[in-house]
């Protein structure tokens, strides 16, 4: 299991950026990165991840995103026929779509 950052935590300048080495990060080292990335998802890669989309994000579920019977389920148990909430969500969806 990885560590979660305690503190400490900063945003690093362009050069230290370059100088990462991508593929020597010990990850189990007590020192770390964040990354914050614009992400593409190709068609090509939905089928062998279908079962768990990579990169879930934090936004907001609306109404019109939810399935006809999540809608179902909102008006019969609720009686609401409106939906707004923040979700960590897993999708395919691109950046530009949310």
């Amino acid at each position: 299991m990885y560590k979660l950052p305690e503190k400490g935590l900063r945003f690093i300048s362009e050069e230290e950026k370059r100088q990462i080495d991508w593929t020597t990060i010990d990850l189990l080292s007590s020192f770390g990165y964040f990354v914050e990335c614009d992400l593409y998802y190709q068609d090509q890669i939905h089928n062998s991840t279908k079962d768990f989309p990579l990169c879930p994000e934090n936004i907001e579920i609306t109404y019109d995103m939810l399935s006809p019977i999540q809608k179902m389920c909102l008006q019969k148990i609720y009686g609401r026929h409106s939906y707004r909430q923040r979700k960590l969500t897993a999708s395919f969806l691109s950046h530009n779509q949310m």
